[in-house]
């Protein structure tokens, strides 16, 4: 009979950072040190192929960070919501016209590329009526 060896437990990643803000990686960082969880993060590779992620060291540890994570992630949410609704009743919530008068050349580069689409997908439509 074959001898195997021990397997060691793997980590699991709690986290994949890709479009994270810097403050929500800090503060799920900070939760997991606070509340003594043995954590390692990865930085994002040199060429952006991999955004970097949160990995649980120990297997026994996931659950428990999975669910302080999702608890965090439900204060985070609320919070937004809370201050949405703020900006809403004070007025102070930007509207789409004044995005779009802050960024008019985004505003026409949009359209410019919308009217590029539209006119390439309709090319060979007309091509078939000639």
């Amino acid at each position: 009979m074959p001898k195997t060896k021990p397997t060691k437990p793997m980590a699991k990643m709690l986290m994949n950072l890709r479009h994270v803000p810097e403050d929500e990686s800090d503060a799920v960082l900070e939760m997991l040190e606070s509340h003594g969880i043995e954590h390692y993060r990865l930085p994002p590779s040199a060429f952006m192929i991999s955004a970097g992620s949160i990995w649980i060291k120990q297997d026994e540890d996931f659950a428990r960070a999975k669910s302080l994570f999702d608890e965090l992630q439900r204060e985070r949410a609320e919070q937004a919501q809370a201050n949405w609704q703020t900006q809403k009743d004070e007025g102070s919530q930007p509207r789409l016209l004044d995005e779009l008068s802050e960024n008019p050349g985004r505003l026409l580069a949009y359209v410019t590329i919308a009217v590029l689409i539209i006119l390439f997908m309709l090319t060979p439509v007309v091509q078939l009526f000639r």
